[in-house]
């Protein structure tokens, strides 16, 4: 297996540069599209002759193949290799890293966007299994084993509903990524009771508080629905719709086509953080002092923390003295909105509430770190 792995990972810094050209051939289509009426007609020509859109079965040959992809990846990040950190910390290019970050994004933007279309037609159908609350939100959320880049479209296809509030909406996107079932009982077997306890007391607080100013100052009510409450953001509602009356296939698929760009985007940007701002940074720079905290904070903020890889960083640095805020400032800021998930929140819940959540997790997550670090002496 070893050797297999060896093998593989010897090929990233060659399709690293054609992987990079694809990204950006797409980004340039995508800009040129929405920003140039004569270049959109134009792509739009192009498409026809080449037979784009694609017809029913072939959305649903394109998602089958992609979820076939994305298991494999998934399986091959889990089991086979190495993390991205670890790969930056061993000085691997940017093209090996480009390679591993995408194929660690790709199953949880796959499954993130497949989700999301089932979940629009069985709300569609039966709408009262939604969680209604804050709280309700948080304990969905901590039962579902996917990271940001997966919790964020899924968190729309909620919001899409029109059916439950933008507070439990958010609230459940900011829980999800920070608990699951796997990471919960990975951390206590890890890091002890204390860690755990502050890492979910930590995060629904937060999730909470994240809810109530999104739906403060930037919450949008449907003026033919006004009882229904704050169900949607300003600069959101005029995005992709997904609806229980399209098939899933088709959900999924317009529903990736539409954030492809946005991912790709923050892919590049996190494979850049990984080469030049490793997570063994982190480590490295950490102390006692507020400064350690802000560091904690403002670096964990871009890197991509997912399925316990914060875990296996802070055990070693905690059992050398750093302190339980330092070590949940990170978790919070490292596994909650990560640089690729920020890129998808904007086309989907727009600028004013990507600009809450970030600064919510950036500044709330030094702050619990200090609070923390008051309290938790006097409770050990």
């Amino acid at each position: 297996m070893e050797q297999f792995v060896e093998a593989v990972e010897s090929t990233f810094k060659y399709l690293g540069g054609p992987l990079a050209a694809i990204y950006a051939v797409t980004i340039l289509l995508w800009w040129l599209r929405n920003r140039s009426p004569v270049a959109k007609e134009r792509l739009q020509v192009i498409g026809g002759r080449v037979g784009l859109p694609l017809s029913p079965l072939g959305r649903k040959i394109v998602v089958s193949v992609l979820s076939v992809l994305a298991a494999f990846a998934y399986v091959y990040c889990t089991w086979c290799t190495k993390s991205v950190g670890e790969k930056a910390e061993h000085d691997a290019g940017f093209w090996h890293i480009l390679v591993s970050f995408s194929i660690k994004v790709l199953p949880f933007f796959v499954a993130g966007c497949v989700f999301s279309a089932i979940i629009a037609k069985i709300v569609h159908k039966r709408p009262g299994w939604l969680p209604k609350s804050m709280l309700s939100a948080g304990v969905f959320a901590s039962l579902l084993p996917i990271c940001s880049c997966a919790a964020v479209p899924f968190s729309y296809s909620l919001l899409a509903t029109r059916r439950i509030a933008l507070r439990a909406v958010v609230c459940f996107m900011v829980v999800v990524p920070v608990l699951n079932p796997f990471v919960i009982p990975f951390a206590y077997g890890v890091l002890g009771w204390q860690y755990t306890m502050w890492r979910i007391v930590s995060i629904f607080a937060l999730g909470m508080i994240a809810g109530l100013l999104v739906e403060r100052f930037a919450g949008d009510v449907d003026p033919e629905l006004p009882e229904g409450g704050c169900t949607a953001c300003k600069g959101c509602t005029g995005g992709i719709q997904i609806d229980g009356e399209k098939s899933a296939w088709d959900s999924s698929f317009e529903l990736m086509a539409y954030l492809a760009p946005y991912i790709i985007i923050g892919t590049t940007i996190g494979a850049l953080v990984s080469v030049y701002m490793p997570p063994y940074i982190v480590g490295e720079y950490l102390s006692a002092k507020f400064s350690g905290l802000l560091l904690a904070g403002g670096i964990g903020l871009p890197l991509f923390l997912c399925s316990g890889e914060d875990i296996l960083i802070l055990e070693p640095l905690m059992r050398m003295g750093l302190p339980m805020g330092h070590a949940i400032a990170l978790t919070l800021a490292g596994n909650g909105i990560c640089i690729s998930s920020i890129a998808l929140l904007v086309p989907l819940f727009g600028k004013r509430a990507t600009w809450i959540i970030a600064t919510t997790f950036l500044v709330g997550s030094i702050a619990v770190g200090l609070l923390i670090n008051v309290v938790n002496p006097l409770i050990a």
